[in-house]
């Protein structure tokens, strides 16, 4: 899934539509098998003429904002990306869901092959502020001063004490723009072990591991994000934060620091790679 890197590289990669108005938008003819599409056109329609403002990044959604009122959410789910295109002759790929013609190249496609990703309309900004998953957002992972602060007064909430860290740093509501595979990486450089309960960690490990989400975060976004599968940039990039993994998908490989094998553990029905020697 893009995490927080990844949207904000999609979101930096799409500024080329900025200050562009939008010929056309549709759902594509693919998109009206799903519910969360079929027969919304109409409600997107209102966009058609408008001026795009800005787009925004809130942990790992970004939003569409408009000359109108009316503003768009949109979450690239699990599969999810944006392809700017250069020619009007270009071809849609073949899981699109949203077609944005602008007035001048390029043209915008949402490809989205696992059907996990959003594109709603809300009424206004401050509604879409009060969209729980929006509300509720914890830190900017990628805020460019971390609030180690904040970051540790969240983590002493009762509510995380007796959990596993591995688990409890894909809260959104902890840091927002964290997943799977920073999580994991930020623990690596941490020297932390992701079976260690929250309550186990000293102050001084808890304001290091701030620190290496950062650092790993930051990292990323300076390497265009990571790509495994599906992920590229609106422009056709591919990340390239894979390259300098520690442990990521790295199951049985030899871990860079001591040469011991990287283990795999699945922790709330997530993936997690870590070094057992390196990580106490």
């Amino acid at each position: 899934m893009p995490e927080g890197p990844e949207v904000e590289c999609t979101r930096l990669a799409l500024s080329p539509l900025i200050g562009k108005r939008i010929l056309s938008i549709k759902f594509t003819k693919n998109s009206q098998k799903y519910q969360k599409y079929k027969n919304k056109q109409q409600e997107i329609n209102g966009f058609k003429g408008q001026k795009l403002i800005k787009i925004e990044r809130k942990g790992k959604f970004l939003i569409w904002v408009f000359e109108i009122e009316k503003v768009i959410l949109n979450h690239l789910g699990m599969s999810g990306k944006w392809i700017l295109l250069t020619s009007d002759k270009q071809e849609l790929p073949s899981h699109a869901k949203v077609f944005l013609n602008m007035e001048d190249l390029p043209h915008a496609v949402f490809d989205d092959t696992r059907n996990f990703g959003q594109f709603r309309v809300f009424n206004n900004y401050n509604s879409v502020s009060e969209y729980r998953p929006i509300k509720k957002m914890g830190i900017d992972g990628l805020a460019n001063k971390f609030p180690i602060e904040e970051f540790l007064e969240k983590l002493n909430k009762k509510n995380y004490s007796e959990r596993e860290i591995g688990a409890v740093l894909l809260d959104q509501k902890l840091v927002a723009g964290m997943g799977n595979i920073y999580k994991s990486e930020s623990l690596a450089l941490a020297e932390i072990k992701p079976m260690r309960l929250v309550k186990e960690l000293s102050e001084n490990e808890r304001e290091f591991l701030g620190i290496c989400i950062s650092k790993t975060l930051h990292k990323a976004l300076k390497s265009m994000g990571s790509t495994f599968q599906a992920f590229r940039t609106p422009d056709g990039q591919e990340g390239k934060a894979q390259n300098w993994h520690q442990v990521y998908g790295k199951e049985g490989s030899f871990c860079s620091k001591c040469s011991n094998k990287i283990t795999k553990i699945i922790q709330n029905g997530r993936s997690t790679f870590f070094c057992s020697k390196c990580q106490k």
